[in-house]
């Protein structure tokens, strides 16, 4: 039994968010006692909707203890609090959170972990001080990583010490399991409304591109963010406003979109998409960019169980579009066959690697 601390951004909706949280709820159910510090460094709208954290679980919300935002203040509070629950092992999800464990591991002599979660090329820049931030994160214990290229990109002693885990599907309740013939004609799409990442601007002018040849469908748009505006005024500037409807945040993705036609995902990085991994694990016919570092990749066979794209052509996804609308038996082999997910990425078969890891590299 470990005594083990995560440390994140946020408790709030999000990838990073739900992957920890299924983690530290898994390993609490298995004996270890674990907590969590929430640095509460997000935009509002994140916490808009808080993950379902294990009542066994302490959070720790460092804004309580520290109320001006310095780095030296928190680390010592989250040293402080570490100290306090007597922690085997600290791991942290993504930057800043995999410097407070590195760092707090080191000034109490206990193992730390750094979980990357997305594509440390476009998340961590050749700026001076993000060469600073990846050199303290490198002489971590340990790592876990979605893909083996987010692993390529750190130190080589990290990458050896570092493990490869993908994210699981997340099943709740019956998976909804429509028949082909009857998916509505509509595209989805289920993420954050953050441009940089996710490429709205790209997925609105293939949404427009495909709709001239298929006025028929609609694109639905599951999430919020920062950029809603901008992205609502790109719709009006397309002149696609009456065919985009703007859904919201959904609790249960895999149930609003199991009747639709096919899902869009047009990220120019991930790690593992969990709204892919939700698509996919409900037969949706799922088009996708080839973003980096090679998440899409690992899930997606092309013409085989989906359609990949390259990332910011337009033309290619909008042809992937209408690839799937024209070849309904194409459509319905890939969404056939993109449920193999479901057993691919078994939670128990995931939490069992991080289990095996966390243990491994405490003893």
């Amino acid at each position: 039994m470990l005594r083990i601390i995560f440390i994140t951004n946020s408790i709030g909706f999000g990838g990073a968010e739900k992957m920890l949280t299924f983690v530290a709820n898994s390993l609490s159910e298995r004996g270890h006692i674990c907590a969590i510090v929430n640095l509460g460094a997000v935009p509002e709208y994140v916490n808009v909707y808080k993950q379902n954290i294990d009542e066994r679980i302490d959070v720790f919300n460092v804004k309580d203890k520290v109320q001006q935002k310095k780095r030296k203040a928190e680390i010592k509070a989250v040293a402080q609090y570490a100290k306090e629950f007597h922690a085997n092992v600290l791991i942290g999800f993504t930057n800043f959170p995999n410097m407070y464990a590195t760092i707090v591991g080191k000034m109490l002599k206990i193992p730390s972990i750094m979980s990357e979660r997305g594509d440390p090329a476009i998340t961590l820049p050749n700026t001076f001080k993000d060469r600073i931030l990846k050199l303290i994160i490198d002489s971590a214990s340990g790592g876990v990583f979605q893909t083996n290229g987010a692993k390529a990109y750190y130190g080589k002693r990290l990458q050896k010490r570092g493990n490869v885990i993908p994210n699981p599907i997340f099943i709740k309740g019956t998976l909804p399991n429509v028949p082909y013939e009857e998916h509505e004609k509509t595209v989805v799409s289920v993420g954050r409304l953050d441009n940089k990442q996710k490429r709205l601007d790209v997925m609105l002018q293939a949404f427009s591109v495909f709709s001239k040849k298929h006025p028929e469908y609609t694109l639905k748009i599951y999430g919020s963010g920062n950029d809603e505006n901008m992205v609502r005024q790109w719709c009006a500037d397309l002149n696609i406003q009456d065919q985009v409807k703007f859904m919201g945040v959904t609790r249960t993705p895999m149930q609003d979109i199991s009747d639709a036609g096919m899902f869009l995902i047009t990220s120019d990085y991930e790690g593992i998409s969990n709204s892919l991994l939700e698509a996919m694990a409900v037969g949706l016919p799922c088009v996708s960019t080839d973003h980096t570092p090679g998440g899409a990749r690992l899930l997606i066979t092309d013409h085989e169980n989906g359609l990949l794209a390259p990332m910011g052509d337009v033309d290619a996804l909008a042809g992937a579009m209408c690839e799937f609308a024209d070849n309904p038996e194409l459509a319905k082999k890939c969404g056939n066959n993109a449920r193999d997910v479901v057993n691919r990425f078994e939670p128990s078969r995931i939490i069992n690697l991080w289990e095996d890891y966390i243990e491994k590299l405490c003893r």
